[in-house]
């Protein structure tokens, strides 16, 4: 019989003795098992999801991945959140980047990959550049909103990109002609995917630009893959797109991701359809206002010409255009009256005049000398016939004269009185 010592410190699996010989328990050594599995560090691994079992009521989705040659094979588990957040969702011969780190289910002693995350094969690589690159072409200004310019409300020709005998060269064209039927479009057709793509929809981009005629380029494609759409996140394409004079209208129908060329491009339609909306006014819209400028017009117009019958039958109902030789003697007898106002003028003012100076003559005769006389007073002059005012201005025995309102005396002083 052997004896079992408790566990070891900090969880450590403990065998039981056996004399000499230690031995673990089934349970023990899967213990001991997980716990050095834990130990070890986070890692990435590469392969193919060749099982994949996931149910509602589970929290943990199970799945297997292999090598590409089926040679080996790894069990993995990953919690359903995760696996949910995967866009579009794994399906069984998927290549995918998972990173985790090994445990063991100690019940049954299977040691599985436990995914803490996961990516397609080589979609964090590309989604890491084009980031890179969306960078590069921001700090070069290409997607400031001060660049974008808007779109011609009736644009001469519509130049469109598309695929060949794509379905988004229909949506646009059909779209657009419905709803402007006199719309016009010069269309290049060319490669949308692949490796020559981005060169084909750059020399595109630079003949419509260059054509006198086109007023709006649509560069439209009908949706894909993130691998199908990887041209229009070409720096090439999405420079071309931004050296255009022309504005450019995005039109990659792709909601899930946003090509570089969106960025770039004066407008981003989510669909064909809707650049084909975008680009052209409404034909009956525009043509009812049309319609009712034309009736406001022909309102204001009426309403002017009305104004002006009303004044001009004002003016033919006054005297003077009734009997115009009523208005020559109105200004005959206005210009005879004129003439006799003028014809008095030099005569009353005369008559002003004198009666000024004979205001004045009568201020001068009462303010006079001659006044003072007439009022029995003398005037006194010594014999050089300055006034004498002053009794001592003269001397017993001077001759004076004396000038009277009438008349003048002769007078020799007898005596000076003080």
């Amino acid at each position: 019989m052997g004896s079992e010592p408790p566990s070891g410190a900090g969880g450590k699996p403990t065998p039981t003795l056996y004399g000499d010989r230690p031995v673990y328990s089934v349970a023990a050594f899967n213990q001991g098992v997980a716990g050095w599995l834990t130990r070890l560090p986070n890692v990435w691994v590469e392969g193919e999801v060749a099982e994949l079992r996931s149910a509602d009521r589970w929290s943990l989705a199970f799945l297997t991945l292999k090598d590409a040659d089926g040679a080996s094979s790894l069990p993995a588990v990953i919690t359903r959140e995760r696996l949910q957040q995967i866009d579009p969702p794994l399906v069984a011969g998927d290549r995918v980047h998972a990173l985790g780190r090994s445990e063991l289910f100690r019940r049954r002693g299977q040691v599985s990959f436990r995914i803490l995350r996961m990516e397609r094969y080589g979609l964090g690589m590309l989604l890491r550049r084009i980031e890179e690159l969306r960078k590069a072409l921001a700090a070069d200004g290409l997607f400031a909103a001060e660049r974008k310019r808007p779109l011609p409300f009736l644009p001469r020709t519509i130049g469109l990109i598309c695929g060949t005998d794509a379905a988004a060269r229909r949506d646009v064209v059909e779209t657009a002609g419905r709803r402007y039927p006199p719309a016009r479009f010069r269309i290049i057709e060319t490669t949308v995917q692949g490796t020559s793509a981005p060169g084909l929809i750059g020399g595109a981009l630079r003949t419509l630009d260059a054509d006198p005629e086109v007023d709006v380029i649509v560069l439209a494609r009908g949706g894909g893959s993130f691998e199908d759409l990887l041209p229009f996140s070409d720096e090439r394409v999405v420079r071309a797109v931004a050296d255009c004079a022309t504005p450019v209208v995005s039109a990659i129908g792709h909601e899930e991701d946003t090509p570089l060329v969106d960025l770039a491009a004066d407008v981003r339609a989510g669909t064909p359809s809707l650049a084909g909306r975008l680009i052209v006014p409404d034909y009956a819209a525009v043509t009812a206002q049309l319609d009712a400028m034309l009736a406001r017009g022909g309102r204001a117009l009426e309403s002017t010409t009305g104004r002006a019958r009303e004044r001009l039958l004002l003016l033919v109902g006054r005297p003077a255009f009734a009997d115009p030789a009523s208005w020559i003697a109105t200004r005959r007898q206005t210009l005879l009256l004129a003439r006799s106002a003028l014809d008095r003028w030099p005569q009353q003012l005369l008559e002003r005049e004198r009666g000024r100076l004979g205001a004045a003559r009568d201020r001068l005769r009462v303010l006079g000398p001659a006044a003072t006389l007439e009022r029995g007073y003398a005037i006194v002059q010594d014999r050089s016939g300055a006034v004498v005012r002053q009794s001592a201005s003269v001397a017993a025995g001077d001759e004076i004269a004396v000038r009277l309102a009438a008349g003048r005396l002769a007078a020799r002083v007898e005596e000076v009185i003080e």
